[in-house]
């Protein structure tokens, strides 16, 4: 029996209801893959390419850091964490409010505005000169940001079957180590532009990521189509797929899920709606299993270079000796989300990864004080791999395991957890600790142990629980 015939008569009428969707419409394997990977070209490679905007703008304080930049603005480590914490609080913020303008609207159409925005205030922050304008603009620079990591995964949700997410979704939050690469390389030649027209090198960094985003975020407002079959709109939405391919793609996404049927068409969110998706115990399970792990994150990911510059890498080689764990952490991203598609066993790699970041944070912390500092670099890179390579897996697990209508509310909920993780994260790794942060470090050996195992009970959990979502 084919998976259309398996479907209630109640569901397949629904579905004939659906604009694009054909129940007596026939094609071949080669049809389908051939969109499948028409859709990977047109639409997740560019949503990588804007992700990596946000990566960028997220994280090139961590990148100016090497370039003296708490000395010009006179800070010190402290006043940056709190920085960092203003930055998250933006985001734990406006992630719903921002995700139900997005599905109201159209995430197509609400999040690149977005992207431009936080583009814009990143180029301004080229010329900020103390710790209040750092707090001001990272405020805005999160504000922004809240609600496109949730609004475009599931904006990609909409072309994939289930069994299809869980590697696009590995792919699509690679973006967050492929842009740690870019910035990594990218700033050992951008921080030597330090006194060109009067700038520190920082401020140039600023300014070309700055630059870089609001294109992208121009680019994917003219590129990005409503997900219907036929895209309307400009002459490049309306070639994405020929009437066929558009008919093809829609069917064989609602037969595997036909809650998708709500996802094609803009809506409103209801307060029953986030009742629903906060009251799933389960659910919850997740999400307390992501914020118990990504509180690393953001130490890892502000602090890394500047970690490896104290072991005694001088310089901005320390930008560059990093890129190796951001490598690493693409790759393991990617092997988990090949091995999630196969298998569903999301929880278990989601654990295994946090373990390996506990590796990591033994590693640098608990060595004598004599330890060759090219030892205690790999235990940097260990860390700075499993840190947040699970984030994919944890997307397409939360998205795959709940109805169309909460699939937008329990992805904000994730990333809300993620960020808010971040803002006890930002105060983990402290002055006094420096330069190992031994007591930082032993901290998130125990968050990321408590994140492990919260996510093995949400693994048992979910497998205890029966039928499938659309029933």
């Amino acid at each position: 029996m084919s998976e259309r015939d398996a479907l209630s008569p109640e569901i397949r009428t629904r579905l004939m209801m659906q604009e694009g969707y054909d129940d007596q419409l026939v094609w071949t394997q080669e049809e389908e893959n051939r969109i499948r990977r028409r859709t990977d070209l047109l639409a997740l490679i560019p949503a990588m390419v804007v992700f990596i905007t946000l990566s960028l703008d997220r994280s090139n304080v961590a990148n100016a850091l090497t370039d003296n930049f708490l000395h010009d603005l006179g800070m010190n480590q402290n006043q940056l964490n709190n920085a960092i914490t203003i930055f998250n609080l933006g985001i734990v913020i406006f992630e719903i409010p921002w995700n139900i303008l997005a599905k109201r609207y159209g995430p197509n159409r609400f999040l690149p505005i977005t992207v431009i925005l936080w583009g814009a205030v990143t180029v301004g922050q080229a010329w900020i000169t103390n710790h209040h304008q750092l707090y001001v603009t990272r405020a805005l620079v999160g504000t922004f940001e809240a609600g496109f990591i949730p609004g475009f995964a599931y904006y990609l949700g909409r072309f994939y079957r289930r069994d299809e997410l869980a590697a696009r979704y590995a792919l699509f939050w690679s973006a967050n180590n492929v842009a740690s690469c870019i910035a990594g390389v990218a700033s050992l030649g951008i921080l030597k532009l330090r006194g060109t027209a009067g700038l520190a090198g920082w401020s140039w960094l600023f300014i070309i990521e700055g630059i870089f985003t609001m294109v992208a975020g121009i680019f994917a407002l003219l590129w990005f189509p409503d997900g219907t079959v036929v895209p309307k709109g400009s002459k490049i939405r309306r070639a994405w797929y020929t009437e066929r391919q558009g008919r093809i793609m829609m069917t064989r996404v609602l037969v595997d899920d036909p809650t998708k049927c709500n996802e094609v068409q803009r809506g409103k969110i209801t307060l029953a709606d986030i009742v629903d998706s906060v009251s799933d115990w389960r659910m919850l399970l997740i999400i307390l299993s992501a914020f118990s792990g990504m509180i690393a994150t953001t130490p890892v990911a502000t602090y890394v270079p500047f970690i490896i510059k104290q072991l005694g890498f001088r310089g901005y080689s320390a930008n560059g000796l990093a890129v190796p764990g951001y490598v690493a952490g693409i790759a393991l991203s990617l092997t988990a989300g090949a091995c999630v598609s196969k298998w569903r066993n999301h929880g278990y790699w989601v654990a295994a990864y946090m373990l390996g970041g506990i590796c990591g944070f033994l590693w640098i912390s608990l060595p004598p004080h004599d330890t060759l500092r090219s030892v205690l670099l790999v235990g940097a890179l260990v860390m700075t791999a499993f840190s947040a390579s699970y984030a994919g897996v944890m997307g397409s697990w939360i998205s795959g395991s709940v109805h169309s209508r909460q699939r937008p509310i329990v992805l904000a909920l994730l990333v809300m957890a993620n960020n808010a993780a971040g803002l006890v994260g930002a105060q983990v790794l402290r002055a006094s600790d420096a330069p190992r942060y031994k007591r930082g470090f032993l901290a998130l050996v125990g968050t990321s142990a408590f994140g492990a195992l919260t996510a093995l009970a949400a693994a048992f959990a979910l497998r205890r629980r029966n039928g499938p979502l659309h029933q």
